[in-house]
């Protein structure tokens, strides 16, 4: 997933598919997260790296940056999946990855520990159930409010499910069975009673 970014703020990257439908169909449950290792990982500085042995280890990552830009490479160096953004990131990096490489403006990557459903968020890529409830939420700011609803944290645009690119104050409904959820544009989003 890759996201322009203009001087004057961001907007949606073109080739993206924009549904004006915010409701979650039925689904099975979201597959868990990824388990991490006991010992927790080395974190993980800006740069390219090695994923496996000696390197980096397939987990689930978490940073938070201004205009972060991440990519997941296999074995001929090819990009598999890439984004840019800014506040949170997640990305899980597969085993069947050779490398992984982010931007300076990502910080330090770190092992994703799921916690507490937060009472509210603003710009990034948050883990549901882990990070954001279930439920209906509403943006009350944003110029032009960009969302996506995601299966995964691989990067892929096989894991949208959902997306829209809309002025102003906006409500989704992120579905127990989405692993993920995105925005940027909104400003912070607040539970709908």
């Amino acid at each position: 997933m890759v996201l322009a970014v203009l001087a004057l703020g961001t907007l949606p990257s073109p080739t993206r598919v924009e549904r004006a439908v915010a409701e979650a169909p039925d689904r099975l449950p979201a597959p868990p997260l990824p388990a991490t290792t006991t010992t927790a990982p080395a974190p993980v500085v800006a740069g390219r790296h090695e994923v496996g042995t000696g390197g980096v280890p397939p987990g689930v990552y978490v940073t938070s940056g201004d205009l972060c830009t991440w990519e997941r490479l296999g074995a001929a160096g090819q990009v598999l999946a890439t984004d840019t953004g800014s506040g949170q990131q997640l990305v899980e990096v597969r085993t069947t990855d050779a490398g992984f490489s982010s931007s300076p403006g990502c910080g330090t990557w770190r092992t994703f520990v799921p916690g507490s459903p937060l009472p509210s968020f603003g710009p990034g890529t948050f883990a549901v159930g882990a990070e954001v409830a279930p439920g209906r939420w509403r943006s009350e700011t944003g110029d032009l409010c960009y969302w996506e609803r995601l299966s995964g944290l691989g990067g892929g645009f096989d894991e949208l499910l959902a997306s829209a690119g809309v002025p102003g104050p906006t409500e989704v409904v992120v579905a127990p069975t989405d692993a993920a959820f995105r925005s940027f544009g909104c400003g912070p989003w607040h539970p709908v009673p």
